[in-house]
């Protein structure tokens, strides 16, 4: 047998040899023929990151988020583009950055919803026009309001805050406004920026373990004072009544633990029903759990249900609440703010049901309702509401966007009481840091604190506001949202002016 040639390499050829030194010139200068790794980038200061490879970062609007952001984010950056081209000119005026920061898409949790995401977006915006053409404690520096998403995970949420850092030299950025929800992710968040001498301006956090952290304020009341204002409305509606706390043991929800826990400190405990009904959220569906604990509920027979949950989750309460044996027996259903949420949620229209057939009447504290200027004038500054009445910065602006949910009331007075210590601080002379603005936050309270459109800011060393207005809101059977009292943790709240 002969033996078997093997076959000459190709580029042992004339052509093989050119093909090769082709190749190598590619790859040498940085062409690569096979499969490239593929971009983390979205947008400038805006990448991929995660197992889910979300967009999140920082952007001056240029990177919508989400598509129903897409509105909102062009008048941000356009506005933010004026800003800065003004103040490019001779004698032009100096400018500072806000970056508005929370989780900026609905998460999987449903803690939030795309509309009461953009809602609060939108009021950031308005107050940001409000500061830059009208005069609002001053009229320099200007505002350029920067938009942070901190996604669903750590990894995404410290990308974000370390885009923050990165640009805080470049951006003059001197404070954050927004943060989110009350969630241990949040405080994390908070401690890393005001360590960095950052100034935090919370607008919907009400957990009381968001207090006494240097730096951070909030212009929503503590859940120790929601949980009082509901106790003192109950005494005086709801006089004698026996309650049963329904409370979400979920271990990082700072909401639901506060709320439960101040509540029961607040109420009388001989009108509390002994064995509260807990569940964990972070389980297996909530839904069972409500069915089988009817029973129970109809055994106690509470007049009041003091639901210390997330707003997702009350309508898998009241389904098999309308549903008891024990129905015709009206029955109240008090919660927090967060309840809130349950107006824009897809349940709504099976919560409308519920409340039609179950003999129940839904309640929850609003952190601000336009219908509490109605019903108590003298607590609202009348400069203070203007951007939300015909012709305002809001209305002007978003004409058909509800304000229901209070999320835009509370964007706005994060971003406003924001923008009052900067120019507190910016009467100095200097140019404006995070230092001197964090510096400021200890004197916006009595002739100093800030007239918002949720009622009167007044800080305290704590970073709580004291004896913020908050309106008791019932959600009616045909889904209308009214206010029926404005409250206080005093009972009584403040005036509107300072």
């Amino acid at each position: 047998m002969e033996p078997w040639d093997l076959p000459r390499p190709w580029w042992r050829g004339r052509l093989g040899s050119a093909a090769l030194l082709v190749v190598l010139a590619l790859t040498g200068s940085g062409i690569y023929l096979g499969t490239r790794p593929a971009s983390t980038s979205c947008a400038d200061g805006v990448a991929h990151v995660g197992a889910d490879s979300a967009c999140v970062g920082l952007t001056d609007g240029a990177f919508p988020f989400s598509p129903d952001l897409k509105d909102v984010f062009g008048r941000i950056r356009t506005e933010n583009s004026s800003v800065r081209e003004a103040g490019a000119k001779p004698g032009g005026t100096p400018w500072v950055s806000v970056v508005y920061l929370m989780p900026m898409v609905q998460g999987q949790d449903g803690s939030t919803t795309a509309d009461s995401i953009r809602h609060e977006i939108e009021g950031a915006y308005a107050a940001q026009l409000e500061a830059n053409h009208r005069y609002i404690s001053g009229d320099s520096p200007k505002i350029r309001l920067l938009l942070g998403h901190t996604g669903a995970t750590d990894i995404q949420r410290d990308y974000t805050l370390g885009r923050i850092e990165a640009q805080r030299s470049a951006d003059h950025v001197v404070a954050v406004a927004g943060l989110g929800t009350s969630t241990e992710s949040t405080k994390a968040a908070i401690l890393r920026l005001t360590k960095e001498d950052i100034a935090a301006f919370g607008a919907v956090i009400t957990a009381d373990d968001l207090q006494d952290i240097p730096g951070l304020v909030r212009v929503a009341p503590p859940n120790s004072d929601e949980a009082t204002a509901a106790a003192a409305y109950l005494a005086k509606d709801y006089p004698n009544a026996k309650v049963l706390v329904v409370q979400d043991r979920k271990s990082d929800d700072l909401y639901s633990r506060t709320l439960a826990d101040q509540f029961r400190k607040s109420y009388p405990p001989e009108l509390q029903d002994k064995q509260p009904m807990e569940y964990d959220s972070s389980k297996s569906d909530v839904s069972t759990y409500f069915l089988l604990q009817m029973a129970n509920l109809c055994n106690s027979s509470p007049d009041v249900v003091f639901f210390a949950g997330r707003g997702i989750h009350l309508p898998r309460f009241l389904e098999p609440l309308s549903h008891r044996s024990c129905a015709g027996k009206q029955v109240t259903v008090i919660s927090g703010d967060d309840a809130s949420e349950v107006v824009q949620s897809p349940d709504i229209g099976l919560v409308r049901q519920d409340l039609q057939q179950g003999n129940i009447t839904l309640l929850y504290t609003g952190l601000a309702h336009p219908g509490a200027w109605q019903v108590r004038p003298q607590s609202y500054a009348r400069t203070a509401i203007e951007p939300f009445q015909d012709g305002g910065e809001f209305k002007a602006a978003f004409p058909q966007e509800s304000l229901t949910d209070g999320q835009a009331v509370m964007g706005h007075d994060a971003v406003l009481t924001a923008v009052t210590a900067i120019r507190s601080a910016a009467a100095g002379g200097a140019p404006v840091t995070g230092p001197d603005v964090v510096q400021m936050l200890t004197s916006l309270y009595g002739t100093r604190a800030v007239s918002g459109a949720s009622g009167l800011i007044s800080l305290g060393a704590d970073g709580n506001p004291k004896n913020k207005a908050i309106p008791i809101v019932r959600l009616t059977p045909d889904a209308q949202v009214s206010t029926v009292a404005v409250t206080s943790s005093t009972g009584t709240p403040p005036d509107g002016h300072p």
